[in-house]
């Protein structure tokens, strides 16, 4: 009896310590507090606690296992709302809490945690704080006379958030609406482009269903100081394309043209010019080698950059590689269908340049675990099949198959479409080869790609998951997120969001570039969906309403990059792909969260966090001449600010080096002595305590001597 009863204290400890750990520590203090003390109203109102039909509730975040049914929990009294893949908001009853985090499918439970941090902690996070307000620089920087360009869908033209500061005067110069029939842009044969204030303000939105847009042009260029949530270049020009999400046939072409006519416009004014795009598609190569790739990199160059989202898909099995050898020739996986009531998916699958494959496509028995139906198609040169799917299957099969013209790849592109299927019933795809490296992308919007739970039938993985349009070309930045504040995807402050794609390109390149806050955080919103239930707070300028709400993803780390490089332009309007790649080398920064990058950077964090403000030094040293990139280095460089702080700027090396401060009479004023100096090394003198005039700065070392007026 005494071993029985030890036995049964061990399992229900064990199943606490479970329990806890899939705990937050926030609704661990929860429970914590609501067993010492009473649940009275200081208690209800703290955490949000609420009573319905006279139960108490808490909300909160599940974090279910893959291909769990959320809605197995209603029966556990959660009231399920939102499901974005497998995290859930959901209501839990005050006493099911424990209960329902000790269930095998569940992984995690957070209830909610008060509101406080919006874009200014994502700013004061990544130092873009100090760049707004000029400190220890040349001046404040907020994108001055550089272009950034939204390519989107659901814009507010006339957002209080894309005026100036003191909201009279519109920052958006152009609109390009791509999908509404009328005028459109010198050079183009279709859309309609507003050219001025007046245009732009009439046309009001581009949509009246979506609100993406405002959001991500709010966190790149917002500048509404009537709230706390402006974006990072409040001072930049605003040019809006507006592309249809629906149009699905010619996207791409529709984002190059988009692309093209944002260069164009800052060509015509001579600015340099940053583009954002939240978009992403998992239809091609990944290596760079797409069309849009190819065009996207040769449109890019010298104060023309882009920074696309590396995508949403970190936390999604939906792809899969192998590398195969004549012994071990053999990649099985099923397709698995997102939406049951419309089952469609879209696979892609490439090869390597000079190699073949074949891929089975079976009807498979689960519940048997053997193929009732298959066949075979061999990936070699050009061509086509259908596939019919009959007795427990109702539906097809369509693999189109190439040798791509641009990379010499076998490519097939499969299409599925099923009006039924029987219960236990699945579609298989093999890939049989005796050498080469095959890679599978399922779309993640229709499917992903599972092995069942049976033997020698993988699972997808998350791997390879930077997406095309904003993770594959070899000059875009590709964006990852991380999180400012907890919440959907992340437990704690500072780490990578789980959404957040994954690395490397099917060509063996690390992505993402950099990463910059992406969870939840707090932009402007289209007025036009003011019902929208993440909207938190409004402003109400001039007698308008606009609308402010939180979001997330890698589309919301991407514009605060954009922001970003536009700041980083204004202090080097030349700045080039490749530099801004070298200086996230050099400045990215790296904690606990990222762990040690190498060199090369990490197929999660690429180079690490953006740090906006050591970034933003290492433009101003390029424009000043010292760089390490640079041949020509002077032995000095010396700029001011306007709050009396003088910058130095080392190109040598050098030993008992004195920096003496003079007046224009001759009297020494200050003197610092340094025993080493390194290439690259910065020194400031503090000068706000000097009277307006003009000084002189005398530099003399073993290596090098410089003398410079400086006006204070």
């Amino acid at each position: 009896m005494k071993k029985t009863i030890i036995s049964l204290l061990l399992f229900c400890f064990a199943t606490f310590i479970m329990a806890q750990s899939k705990l937050s520590p926030y609704t661990r203090h929860f429970i914590n507090e609501k067993e010492q003390i009473k649940m009275d109203k200081t208690f209800s109102s703290k955490f949000k606690v609420k009573k319905i039909d006279e139960i108490d509730y808490v909300k909160a975040y599940i974090y279910l296992k893959a291909q769990t049914d959320p809605y197995f929990l209603e029966s556990y009294g959660v009231r399920v709302n939102t499901c974005i893949d497998s995290l859930i908001t959901a209501q839990i009853p005050v006493s099911k809490i424990e209960t329902i985090s000790s269930l095998n499918n569940i992984k995690y439970v957070q209830i909610s945690t008060p509101i406080y941090q919006k874009m200014n902690k994502a700013r004061t996070e990544t130092l873009v704080d100090n760049v707004q307000s000029g400190k220890d620089l040349t001046t404040p920087f907020l994108g001055k006379d550089v272009v950034i360009g939204i390519v989107d869908n659901g814009f507010e033209y006339g957002h209080i958030n894309f005026y100036n500061t003191d909201g009279t005067q519109l920052r958006v110069k152009r609109v390009w609406n791509q999908n509404k029939n009328g005028k459109a842009p010198s050079g183009f044969t279709y859309g309609t482009e507003y050219k001025t204030t007046d245009e732009i303000l009439a046309a009001k939105y581009d949509v009246t269903d979506e609100t993406h847009a405002t959001h991500v042009t709010g966190i790149a260029a917002g500048a509404d100081h009537t709230k706390s949530y402006y974006g990072v270049a409040g001072e930049a020009d605003i040019v809006l394309v507006s592309y249809d999400l629906n149009d699905n046939t010619t996207d791409q072409v529709s984002l190059s043209d988009a692309m093209k006519y944002i260069y164009d416009y800052a060509e015509s004014v001579r600015k340099p010019c940053v583009i954002n795009m939240s978009l992403g598609s998992h239809i091609g190569p990944h290596d760079g080698t797409s069309t849009f790739d190819q065009v996207a990199d040769n449109l890019q160059g010298p104060g023309k950059l882009f920074a696309g989202a590396a995508g949403n898909e970190g936390c999604d099995p939906m792809h899969l590689s192998k590398t195969f050898t004549s012994s071990d020739n053999t990649l099985k996986t099923f397709i698995d269908f997102l939406d049951n009531s419309d089952r469609y998916s879209m696979l892609d699958i490439w090869g390597e340049p000079g190699e073949t494959f074949q891929i089975t496509i079976d009807r498979y028995n689960i519940s048997k675990n053997k193929s009732e139906y298959s066949e075979t198609v061999n990936i070699s040169g050009n061509g086509s099949k259908t596939i019919s799917l009959k007795n427990g299957i109702s539906g097809y099969v369509e693999i189109y198959y190439e040798v791509n013209a641009n990379n010499n790849k076998p490519n097939a592109f499969i299409v599925s479409e099923v009006n039924s299927m029987n219960s236990g019933y699945a579609i298989g795809i093999t890939i049989t080869a005796t050498s080469g490296t095959v890679h599978i992308w399922a779309d993640d919007y229709y499917s992903q790609l599972t092995g069942n739970g049976l033997s020698g039938w993988s699972d997808g993985d998350s791997k390879y998951t930077v997406g095309e349009i904003g993770g594959t070309g070899k000059n875009v930045i590709s964006v990852g997120a991380y999180a400012t504040r907890t919440g959907s995807y992340a437990r704690e402050e500072g780490m990578i969001a789980e959404f957040s794609s994954l690395g490397p390109t099917a060509d063996g390149r690390v992505k993402p570039d950099i990463t910059a806050p992406g969870n939840q955080i707090i932009s402007s919103y289209s007025s036009a969906q003011s019902y929208d239930s993440g909207i938190c707070d409004n402003t109400i300028v001039n007698g308008k309403k606009y609308y402010y709400g939180y979001m997330s993803g890698t589309s919301m780390a991407t514009p605060f990059i954009t922001g970003v490089l536009a700041t980083w332009l204004q202090a080097n309007p030349t700045l080039s792909p490749n530099n801004v790649r070298n200086i996230f080398k050099k400045t990215a920064r790296q904690d606990n969260y990222t762990g040690t990058i190498s060199e090369n950077g990490d197929n999660t964090w690429g180079f690490g966090k953006i740090d906006a403000w050591n970034g933003i030094k290492e433009c101003i040293k390029m424009t000043a001449g010292i760089y390490e990139e640079k041949n020509n280095i002077p032995d000095v460089a010396i700029y001011t600010s306007e709050n009396g702080i003088c910058h130095l700027l080392f190109g040598k090396t050098d030993n008992q080096t004195t920096i003496s401060v003079y007046n224009t009479n001759g009297q020494l004023l200050k003197s610092t002595r340094l025993n080493s100096i390194t290439i690259g090394q910065e020194e400031i003198l503090n000068l706000s305590g000097f009277v307006p005039g003009i000084y002189i700065i005398h530099i003399k070392g073993n290596n090098l001597q410089k003398s410079q007026k400086i006006i204070r």
